[in-house]
């Protein structure tokens, strides 16, 4: 190197953060390309490590690059005119690296860590005013494209699964075309010509969460429309098997949603990646995207960059959400953006006994746990800054008077210390009283889905008041409110004692002893908020949820390490009985 002493500083700081960038993305790849094997082998609880190992990745190498450059730097690591001539030296470098974008955010937590920034510095940082253009992926490289011409769909099913990684550890992909023919046939026997799919397109690496694997792809008609495709493959007994397709706008979006973990996808070419994906999914933000293949920081930065777009685009404000106010959370959103905004108070009502550390915990926890499409992604964000003219009055007065420890608010600016956000969902008690009775029947049948597919993946909810419960855009029930939140085999389910005297009955106090982490199942009936029709809809299907034998048999399965996944798509008709070593749980969608 040579040049002035300053100069070289910035140069050597440019050239760790490099280093460190490509450190991670090295470390990402490693982990994601060992998710193959853990499918072919069945290693669900290595799959899970994998998963666990990942999200720490960014952390653990982005703090070894801060404490060597606080090192290196001295008191210099908080001069902002290096870091400002380091964003303008680093530029130029990015093309040598792969996915610059991301290299920009990594440079951004960097900077943001050493040089102190609240709110947004657009010297310091890569901050920008319009979405940058996705290149377009590539034919062959990115995605193969297999044309349909005048053979058979049998043929067209066949060649793709043949194409597949996957091809020699197939059980019988002879019945598997058989049952993936009907998903792409036209669905009217005589429809011209121009509707039948011309040739399909599918992404080169596969999709890996959980105990599922997938191949992503898009038909593409003779007259150029578009649609999603998605070949779900499970590994049982005898071999992995295509065990549904997707094929909707619908499905898709269930697939990709953000209440499901994050997929493992092995790929040196990210962005093109996101590009190819984006038309299949319009209804997803890019963000959301980015968060969806593992890469949520940079996932944060869109969400960031998208939060500043729209709120100078419609100068909207803040306010508290509808719904009854928690006892944890200060919740608000702008009224025309799908983002709610989660803030600690300071103090929490009776009877909540739980601590702010204990909350940060809480949602730590479920950042690293299998969502099981019933928890919705929340990303923390520190050192938020806005004008103070972008809340509205009385959002300034609860923050002002519940929530100091989290907001410091002036005469200007509003400062949020730390932040959890996630899509904004209908609070399930507000969406049964405006419902049809159909809507509200069909929403309280899968409440009760939605606690026993949290169950499977080892979650019980504690509060499960209907208020904790969310309704998505796509009419799906999850549930928000993270703070009780804790593992299912932590808990204890009892039968509650019979009373010993006509006056136990009446007593206020219950005539037993109870521990911190007893549970009874069959007194969930009176505080979950459900009356009438709705009451017997709920009976109907969920009345298991009344007994100690559904927890426990869940509980002992999960201890016996037998792993209980909730696929995300309609499987095929007829299967569903013997997948092992896991047992599978179709969700209805």
């Amino acid at each position: 190197m040579t040049g002035t002493p300053s100069q070289i500083l910035v140069e050597e700081t440019v050239a760790s953060i490099l280093d460190g960038y490509r450190a991670y993305r090295d470390h990402f790849q490693e982990i994601t390309l060992r998710a193959t094997g853990r499918f072919i082998s069945g290693d669900w609880i290595g799959m899970q490590a994998d998963t666990v190992e990942r999200l720490d990745a960014y952390q653990k190498i982005l703090q070894q690059v801060v404490t060597d450059l606080a090192a290196a730097l001295g008191p210099q690591s908080t001069d902002r005119a290096l870091w400002i001539n380091a964003k303008n030296a680093i530029t130029s470098e990015l093309d040598r690296v792969s996915d610059p974008d991301l290299a920009e955010t990594f440079f951004n937590s960097v900077t943001r860590r050493l040089g102190n920034i609240i709110g947004a510095d657009p010297q310091r940082e890569f901050l920008h005013d319009a979405p940058r253009p996705l290149p377009s992926p590539r034919a062959g490289r990115d995605y193969i494209s297999f044309p349909a011409g005048d053979r058979s769909l049998e043929a067209l099913c066949a060649e793709i699964l043949d194409a597949s990684v996957f091809r020699p550890h197939f059980r019988d992909t002879h019945r598997d075309v058989r049952r993936m023919v009907p998903y792409l046939s036209d669905p009217l026997p005589d429809a011209h010509a121009r509707h039948r799919i011309h040739h399909v397109d599918l992404l080169v690496p596969g999709f890996f969460r959980g105990m599922g694997a997938y191949l992503i792809g898009r038909t593409i008609t003779a007259d150029g429309q578009c649609r999603p495709l998605a070949i779900a493959l499970i590994n049982d007994r005898g071999g992995i098997t295509v065990d549904g397709v997707i094929h909707d706008t619908r499905g898709i979006r269930l697939l990709f949603s953000y209440t499901h973990s994050y997929f493992h996808v092995s790929t040196d070419h990210i962005m093109e990646l996101v590009a190819f994906l984006h038309p299949l999914l319009p209804h997803r933000r890019l963000a959301e995207l980015f968060i969806s293949l593992g890469f949520n920081r940079h996932g944060k930065t869109e969400l960031y960059r998208d939060l500043s777009r729209h709120q100078n685009a419609c100068r909207d404000i803040f306010e508290i959400s509808p719904g009854k106010p928690g006892m944890v959370m200060a919740v608000f959103n702008m009224p025309s953006d799908d983002l709610v905004f989660k803030i600690i108070r300071d103090r929490f009502a009776q009877p909540k006994c739980t601590t702010r550390r204990e909350v940060i915990a809480k949602y730590d926890y479920v950042f690293r746990h299998d969502r099981t499409g019933r928890l919705p992604d929340t990303q923390s964000f520190e050192h938020l800054s806005f004008d103070r003219g972008c809340f509205h009055p009385e959002l300034i007065q609860v923050l002002e008077t519940t929530a100091k420890r989290s907001v410091a608010i002036d005469a200007v600016r509003v400062i949020i210390a730390r932040a959890y956000v996630e899509r904004r969902v209908q609070p399930l008690d507000l969406f049964l009283a405006e419902a049809t009775a159909e809507a509200a029947r069909s929403a309280v049948i899968d409440f009760g889905q939605a606690i026993k597919d949290l169950a499977y993946s080892n979650i019980f909810p504690g509060d499960m008041l209907l208020k904790n419960f969310g309704v998505t855009d796509l009419g799906r029930v999850i549930f928000y409110d993270f703070d009780e939140i804790c593992p299912l085999t932590e808990c204890r389910f009892r039968r509650k004692p019979a009373a010993a005297s006509y006056e136990d009955e009446l007593a206020s106090e219950p005539w037993y002893f109870i521990s911190d982490n007893d549970i009874f199942p069959e007194e969930f009936e009176h505080f979950l908020g459900l009356t009438g029709d709705l009451k017997e809809a709920f009976m109907a299907h969920h009345k298991d949820l009344l007994r100690v034998d559904f927890w426990r048999r869940t509980q002992e399965q999960i201890e016996a390490g037998v792993p209980i996944h909730v696929f995300p798509y309609q499987r095929f008709k007829g299967d569903g009985s013997n997948h092992a070593p896991g047992t599978t749980r179709s969700q209805e969608i």
